[in-house]
Formats: structure tokens, C-alpha cells, sequence
């Protein structure tokens, strides 16, 4: 049921974007449409003023940057790997330690 794909569309910068997807990952668009419009706002305020040259592209560029650098950071933060290969490192010296 929740993976029933439908028509939904997002308004962002003044333009709107038609979008196909299931109904389970409706709320995770929308509130993607709340941050992203949220973003652009402080840009616009804060580098949008009279005598900027920035156009509405720059401004959604310059959201989409900072959204992946921080999906970059948070991947990072993530990464177990390191904490794996660790732990298989210490269950092999255990297992050579009790073999003797």
C-alpha cells in the first residue's frame, strides 16, 4: 500500500517540479521541499540584496552544495568500517591467542 507510486508535486524557487514517487516517501519530499525553500530564503537574504549579481539558479545551486556537503559529513560520521575491520583485527589475535 505504501509503496503505490504517484504524482506529486513540489513547488521550489517560484517553479514547480512534477515528481513520480510511492506514497511511503511522500513526507520525506515534502519536508525536503520545506528545507530547501528554507535555504534559499537565507541566501536570498543574505546575499540576494540590490546590488548582487546572483541569479535564483545561483541560490538553488549554492543550496544543493551545502546539502550534499553536509549528506558528505553525515556519510563520514556514519562509516563503521574503520570499527569492523578492528574488531575482526582483535577476534583474530584472540583466536591465535587461545590456539596456543
Amino acid at each position: 500500500m505504501g509503496d503505490e507510486k504517484f504524482l506529486l508535486t513540489l513547488k521550489i524557487a517560484g517553479r514547480k517540479y512534477p515528481l513520480k514517487i510511492k506514497q511511503s516517501e511522500e513526507e520525506a519530499f515534502r519536508n525536503a521541499e520545506k528545507k530547501i525553500e528554507k535555504r534559499i530564503s537565507q541566501y536570498r537574504i543574505k546575499y540576494g540584496g540590490a546590488s548582487s549579481s546572483l541569479t535564483i539558479q545561483d541560490i538553488v545551486v549554492m543550496t544543493a552544495i551545502q546539502a550534499l556537503v553536509e549528506n558528505f559529513f553525515l556519510t563520514d560520521k556514519n562509516n563503521t568500517k574503520p570499527f569492523e575491520d578492528k574488531i575482526d583485527s582483535l577476534i583474530g589475535e584472540l583466536d591465535d591467542y587461545l590456539k596456543k
